[in-house]
């Protein structure tokens, strides 16, 4: 599949489009119990412009992890507690900017398949970003470490999702990082 060029206003409409019709899908029925012919309806766009981009509705579903990884990019093992926290806060703001899918895709039971798939990327994602930070920690540390973080963040979203988001974005990157400063000090030894 062709990489997304941020310059084509077309193609990022059409993710819009696709991602949109994918929350509103979500609203009405288990992610199980949509096709692509309904994404494309609710869309307005081709089937063929479907599969230009996307494989199936598990590949639009990953692709809307793309924009999540980004923003771990800026963390590294040299990473301050400071900036940790402001990449922590953006995380956040994604997570309550993207509520309505989210709530949708992690909360409802019926959704469960999405829920495992999504977690299942995200962690591959950042496995990925571990292995290119933290190349002298053993290959199975950084696994372990992958797992409990992105674990970790899910869990945090779920239950801040299911008290209907009512704490601040910021507030809960500050308390997310520094209840998990000490992770991340020992960890960053190890390397």
């Amino acid at each position: 599949m062709a990489e997304l060029k941020r310059e084509d206003a077309r193609i990022r409409r059409t993710y819009r489009l696709l991602l949109g019709a994918l929350t509103e899908l979500l609203a009405e029925k288990p992610f199980d119990d949509i096709r692509v012919t309904d994404l494309c309806e609710r869309a307005d766009i081709h089937r063929s412009t479907f599969y230009d981009h996307f494989e199936d509705k598990f590949h639009l579903l990953t692709f809307g992890i793309r924009e999540l990884m980004d923003l771990f990019v800026p963390l590294s093992p040299t990473t301050s507690k400071e900036d940790y926290q402001q990449v922590m806060h953006r995380i956040f703001k994604y997570f309550l900017k993207n509520r309505q899918m989210y709530t949708l895709l992690f909360l409802d039971i019926r959704n469960a398949s999405a829920k495992a798939l999504f977690r299942e990327n995200y962690i591959r994602a950042y496995e990925g970003l571990m292995k290119e930070s933290f190349s002298s920690v053993p290959r199975e540390d950084q696994l372990i470490y992958s797992r409990h973080f992105i674990g970790g963040i899910l869990s945090v979203v779920d239950w801040w999702l299911e008290t209907d988001a009512k704490m601040p974005p910021e507030e809960l990157a500050a308390r997310f990082v520094r209840l998990i400063s000490n992770h991340l000090n020992i960890f960053s030894q190890g390397k």
